[in-house]
């Protein structure tokens, strides 16, 4: 049997031999064959070379950007050196950031930019807007309530709120089809380009969503200019004035909202309202309890992340009233009082009262605090005393309550003499009836 086997193997080993070298003469390429195969493959390089010189439609993702972005702009103004220093800081990041529109700058038709010494720090403000940030600058008359109003220096800043309402001069900038405004108060984290191509509106708004009643916020302000809506808003100014009736009975024309009153009148019905997220965060939030107001869904929808939300921010809005603003410094007793309390309440909260708002709300102040210094040259405004600041509010909120309390009181007196007119005039009507009666009751007896 092995016999067998072996016999099998040595069978099976025993196969001819064949020179790998030599080819079987049907392998072997014809002529005509080699002579297609040279034709098919100057015709695929003679189509490649004909198909790419050919102009041809771009892909969704290679569309060109055909927006002329010299119709937008975005806007600025200031109303002393401070509010110059802001402006400037917002020219810068959007120049860091890319953004394609114009740029325009507000100021005091007062100032000039002839450098008349190492201390005329608006003038050389102004000439580093123009030069390094490609800035125009458009001279103007500054707005208050009362009229006009004088700008401010670094020395004696103007502190008063009603010149906010300078801001309305987007409106006189007919040269754009449309100004992206922002208050300057602000950290710009994205470029904002992509509002100028939302569909046309007289104006854009987002809400305030830290107030209630659904009352838009004046910090960001996309509008179509009009010379005409800027006198009408001027002229609602005016009559508020003039009119103890006025919608500034509730807001006094020394308001900080003053703006925001003027807008909300005008187009609260009929803005087009931009998501507050991404575009207005502000400094406040991060020191809140619960953030339901600005995520626009309960808590257990979505949850709180603050590293989230600055992602996502495009921009963020300094507002912790009754803190100064991040170009004055901090009382120290201030920051203590004011800066978000981790301890043990928040998610994130680590021993010894750390946490991540904490952490970002100082570095936005100090962030900013930083840019002044490097792009302006001016160091913080120093801090007033927090006791003075603090009994300062006190006093101006009581005088608030008190003259609401006083509105309320001629509303309850207008509303009782309405009452005691209104039957009057119905013992009036009855007198008359009755006179009427008998008179027709004497006509029948005769």
């Amino acid at each position: 049997m092995s016999t067998g086997i072996h016999a099998r193997f040595k069978q099976s080993n025993s196969l001819p031999f064949v020179d790998s070298d030599r080819k079987h003469p049907s392998l072997a390429p014809s002529p005509l064959k080699r002579s297609r195969s040279i034709a098919l493959l100057a015709l695929a390089i003679f189509a490649l070379i004909y198909y790419a010189s050919r102009p041809h439609a771009p892909s969704i993702n290679e569309v060109p950007d055909v927006t002329d972005w010299s119709k937008f702009a975005y806007s600025q103004y200031a109303t002393d050196s401070a509010t110059l220093c802001n402006a400037i800081m917002v020219f810068e990041a959007l120049d860091r950031l890319g953004s394609k529109a114009d740029r325009v700058l507000l100021y005091p038709q007062q100032w000039d930019l002839t450098v008349e010494g190492p201390k005329d720090r608006d003038s050389q403000l102004l000439n580093l807007a123009k030069e390094t940030y490609k800035v125009k600058l458009h001279p103007v008359q500054l707005l208050a309530v009362a009229g006009s109003a004088e700008p401010g220096t670094f020395d004696h800043p103007n502190e008063t709120f009603d010149t906010s309402i300078t801001k309305l001069l987007a409106f006189n900038l007919t040269s754009y089809s449309r100004v992206l405004h922002l208050d300057n108060d602000i950290t710009l984290l994205q470029p904002l380009d992509e509002l100028f191509l939302l569909p046309p509106t007289p104006i854009a708004m987002p809400r305030a969503y830290w107030l209630p009643q659904g009352i838009l916020t004046s910090l960001l302000l996309l509008v179509t200019p009009s010379t005409s809506e800027l006198s009408h808003l001027l002229s609602t100014l005016v009559d508020w004035r003039s009119s103890e009736t006025s919608a500034l009975t509730t807001r006094t024309p020394s308001s900080q909202t003053i703006d925001m009153d003027l807008l909300n009148y005008r187009f609260g019905s009929s803005a087009l309202i931009l998501p507050h997220r991404p575009y207005a965060l502000l400094t406040g939030e991060f020191r809140k309890q619960k953030h339901t107001d600005y995520l626009g869904a309960p808590e257990e929808i979505e949850s709180w992340d603050p590293e989230r939300v600055m992602r996502e921010a495009k921009l963020v809005h300094f507002s912790d009233w009754p803190l100064p603003k991040p170009w004055i410094m901090w009382p120290w007793e201030a920051v203590s009082e004011m800066q978000p309390d981790c301890v043990g309440t928040r998610r994130g909260s680590i021993a010894g009262g750390s946490c991540r708002e904490r952490e970002i709300w100082k570095e936005l102040y100090e962030g900013f605090r930083e840019r002044r210094k490097d792009i302006c040259k001016l160091l913080s405004v120093p801090a007033p005393e927090w006791r003075l600041l603090k009994k300062g509010i006190e006093r101006a909120e009581e005088k608030a309550e008190a003259k609401k309390d006083k509105e309320n009181e001629k509303e309850a007196e207008d509303g009782e003499k309405s009452v005691a007119g209104k039957k009057d005039n119905d013992k009036k009507s009855s007198d008359g009836d009755s006179n009427d009666r008998e008179q027709n009751e004497k006509a029948d007896e005769g």
